[in-house]
């Protein structure tokens, strides 16, 4: 385990880097997205930020704190429905405009939701967990990577579930059949792995960084509970205002302290790429490990290198090693997830504006 005062002895360290560090932020209007964009605009020199959100009203607030923390940073809030493959796109384009590279891509977009699929499908037939939890995610990145592959450090974080992946079928990757959110949201962590350790073949310039925060004393399972149908809400609604306030507020992680975690994460040395690129002026982080912490392991290691892909628990330490996705490795299910992606990309983006994208 990091401990907590290395991890913001780290942080602090990043104010002796030069300004100008680019980072993009989808799912940083609340909770640990927006803790970390907090601690960014806090511990950054001049830094930059792009904030993606549903709502301007809401991003401005947003934009009035963080010049408050930093007044030296620029921050910049893009309005967008990231459920949407095509909104997706049309905010990347914008931030294409402004930049000529990106550091940290940080992405925390998803909610909980009692409600069944059908109900719950976007307009381009994506379920809105999952595409939120993996779909858009996967859609920004690599609209993005071209920018990230310029920055002399480059590093995408999705603050998922790393550590408690689940089985997937080759033939329900989008789970149609007998949905449910807890499977939905263990297939996006085991997609996510298997998506990063396949782009990382052709990207070994960037750490791809896979996390499970553990407990976080934000409004996620109050939503959560509130958003149970029918007649199930009323008994719903007793472990919302007794157990819920009482597990936030005594068990778990604060948002800030969250936000310091996935801040190191994004910055620290601790977590290469897999490719040595000090011949390019590419380095493993923007600072360097604290003492006495060993580089983290990756999720493959071949001929004493790592993939620069990593699952990482709420400590800052790697995940255990899964068996599901060695043996998913050995079946090839990583080109495969791939493929399957880029086939709902195309899907999504013929759908019409309005359509049921079936």
């Amino acid at each position: 385990m990091v401990n907590l005062k290395d991890i913001t002895t780290s942080n602090r360290a990043l104010q002796s880097v030069p300004p100008g560090l680019v980072a993009v932020f989808a799912g940083a209007t609340a909770g640990i997205g927006r803790a970390t964009l907090q601690q960014f605009a806090r511990n950054a020199n001049g830094p930059r930020a792009y904030i993606i959100g549903r709502s301007n009203e809401k991003g401005s607030h947003i934009i009035a704190e963080l010049k408050t923390i930093n007044p030296m940073g620029t921050y910049v809030f893009i309005e967008g429905q990231i459920s949407l493959m095509k909104e997706v796109d049309r905010v990347c384009e914008a931030i294409k405009k402004f930049e000529t590279h990106v550091d940290i891509l940080c992405m925390s977009p998803g909610y909980l939701s009692l409600g069944g699929r059908n109900v719950l499908d976007t307009s381009e037939g994506i379920e809105t967990g999952l595409a939120l939890q993996f779909y858009s995610r996967q859609r920004l990145l690599i609209n993005l990577l071209p920018l990230l592959e310029l920055s002399t450090s480059p590093r995408i974080i999705s603050i998922l579930c790393a550590g408690f992946e689940g089985t997937i079928s080759p033939s329900d990757l989008e789970c149609r059949q007998h949905y449910n959110f807890v499977r939905a949201s263990r297939a996006a962590a085991t997609m996510t792995d298997l998506m990063f350790e396949e782009l990382a073949k052709e990207h070994p310039s960037v750490s791809f960084i896979h996390v499970n925060p553990g407990s976080v004393g934000t409004h996620l399972m109050d939503h959560f509970l509130a958003s149970t149908p029918g007649l199930l809400w009323y008994p719903a609604q007793i472990p919302r205002y007794t157990i819920v306030p009482l597990y936030t507020h005594f068990l778990s992680t604060s948002p800030n302290v969250a936000g310091e975690r996935i801040l190191f994460l994004a910055t620290s040395c601790r977590y290469p790429p897999a490719a040595d690129h000090s011949k390019k002026g590419h380095v493993d982080g923007f600072v360097e490990r604290p003492a006495g912490i060993a580089a983290a392991k990756p999720t493959v290691m071949k001929d004493g290198s790592g993939n620069g892909v990593y699952r990482v628990d709420w400590n800052c330490e790697t995940c255990k090693e899964s068996k599901i996705l060695d043996r998913y490795r050995g079946e090839r299910m990583g080109k495969m997830v791939f493929e399957h992606v880029m086939g709902v990309f195309e899907r999504a983006l013929r759908t019409e504006s309005g359509g049921n994208g079936n």
